[in-house]
């Protein structure tokens, strides 16, 4: 699959979301607080600021996603789990990762299916944050902890995730920083917890 149909697939995913005005577009989620409850609900991703005025920016408009750094992308793309964007999470992915097709129903219904939706997406904490190179060779590197609490046990949980963003020119969406891959690891101090969790019943 070359960058033309890719892009073109890309496309057709922020056009079917703007082809639904009027209509709730979070499927499967209410507004927190009644009649205009999205626009002051709080960004699932931590900022501080509403969803509409931090991540639903980039989830809703390929220049603001264009222009967004590696870090809010980053944002953006915890926020879509926990929204349920999956568009936007298929659009931010690079086109070397290994979770990419073009079957794009196919990985639609994939991610669906593994969107954490036994836990609930608390915090996405932004650790550090690396550029390298300019123009279409450059790249990005962001160090986070994603925060989330299963909604059963009511159990907090974390991981930490360094994840590598490329760049793939103006044709793919609009030069955005795209998710290339990632590797997880225990949050710092999570071993030394480990350890006096042991002492404690041992």
């Amino acid at each position: 699959v070359n960058h033309h149909s890719r892009e073109k697939n890309y496309r057709c995913l922020f056009a079917k979301k703007g082809a639904k005005k009027g209509r709730s577009k979070i499927k499967g989620t209410k507004p927190s607080s009644g009649f205009g409850g999205a626009a002051v609900e709080p960004c699932p991703c931590g900022s501080g600021d509403s969803y509409s005025k931090c991540c639903a920016k980039l989830h809703n408009s390929v220049q603001a996603f264009g222009e967004a750094s590696a870090e809010a992308v980053v944002r953006a793309r915890y926020c879509a789990y926990a929204k349920r964007e999956i568009n936007f999470i298929i659009a931010s992915t690079h086109p070397e990762n290994k979770d990419f097709t073009s079957d794009i129903a196919h990985w639609r219904k994939r991610i669906g299916q593994n969107c954490y939706d036994n836990f609930k997406l608390t915090q996405c904490t932004i650790l550090k944050e690396t550029y390298e190179g300019d123009g279409p060779d450059s790249r990005a590197e962001v160090q986070f902890i994603a925060k989330m609490r299963d909604r059963n046990t009511m159990v907090e949980t974390a991981f930490m995730e360094t994840s590598k963003f490329e760049r793939c020119g103006n044709e793919m969406q609009n030069n955005a920083w795209l998710y290339k891959e990632g590797v997880i690891a225990d949050p710092p101090g999570r071993e030394e917890q480990a350890v006096q969790a042991g002492q404690h019943t041992g």
